[in-house]
């Protein structure tokens, strides 16, 4: 790839929100499941919710370890070659950030796989099976005929499609861990409406020189573009003590007033004047 392959803290704020987006509604589905599952008899509509969860869950797998990297890397350098370097980088990076090794449950994508393509094992299925005759029928003479590929959720909670299975409490499991790991790198996965953090993380980045607490881009000119806490605080500390004497120079003025009485008027007005000049001086 001739570009530099770019991970900022922007690009990784993107991933981030998105990936906490597609784990909350993985674990959305997985309550469903649970209830669904724990009923007696099972209830059949469990399979909705179930392919919701195995669709959310590849969606994460596929964020933390893209597909289509086995093949290798395309010998033609173009686009292909480039959006290869950028998945296999990004893999790596969230990887990386959020401690997820090879053996990670969620990277196991064999009962996604088999469920998504699972009308490939009834093709496998139906097209292997030996078909018999009625003599053979007769004859008692009949070949094994293996049960078909199944889908099924068992009491512990552990699917099997096609003769692969998924232990769905080992992965919710990962997926809190994944989870919590994502909210503590990424303060806006942590908001509850996902939609709405995945669109701020979206939002162009804003230029680092141009933030409120860069240094000036005009040295020559007496600009700031970042606050002096410590300034600021000594300037509302003297304005907090000038505003404290005022109010005590008008008190002292009220109780002067209530012993004398006041017979001019031009000369009561004097008096608060130098009264409230004194307290800002």
């Amino acid at each position: 790839m001739t570009e530099k392959l770019i991970w900022d803290e922007w690009a990784q704020r993107v991933y981030l929100t998105w990936l906490a987006r597609d784990i909350r509604y993985a674990q959305v589905a997985l309550l469903e499941i649970r209830t669904r599952a724990g009923q007696t008899p099972p209830d059949p509509l469990v399979w909705i919710p179930l392919e919701t969860f195995l669709m959310f869950s590849a969606k994460v797998s596929k964020m933390l370890k893209p597909v289509g990297l086995d093949n290798g890397r395309p010998k033609k350098a173009g686009p292909k070659q480039d959006a290869y370097d950028r998945r296999k980088y990004r893999g790596e990076c969230l990887r990386a950030l959020l401690g997820v090794d090879d053996a990670s449950p969620l990277l196991d994508r064999k009962v996604r796989d088999a469920s998504e393509h699972f009308d490939e094992r009834l093709d496998a299925w139906t097209g292997e099976q030996p078909r018999f005759t009625a003599e053979e029928m007769e004859a008692g003479g009949l070949p094994n005929f293996p049960p078909p590929p199944m889908r099924r959720v068992d009491s512990g909670w552990v699917v099997e499609v096609a003769g692969e299975t998924l232990d769905l409490g080992v992965i919710e499991i990962e997926l809190r861990r994944i989870l919590d790991k994502t909210t503590e790198l990424e303060s806006l996965a942590a908001l509850e409406d996902p939609g709405l953090a995945t669109l701020l993380a979206g939002l162009p980045p804003f230029p680092t020189e141009l933030r409120l607490d860069a240094p000036t881009r005009r040295p020559d000119e007496d600009v700031r573009t970042g606050i002096d806490v410590q300034a600021a605080a000594a300037r509302q500390a003297e304005f907090d003590e000038a505003i404290a004497r005022a109010i005590d120079a008008f008190a002292a003025l009220d109780e002067q007033n209530n012993d004398e009485p006041m017979t001019d008027a031009s000369e009561s007005g004097s008096g608060l004047g130098e009264q409230w000049n004194s307290g800002w001086r």
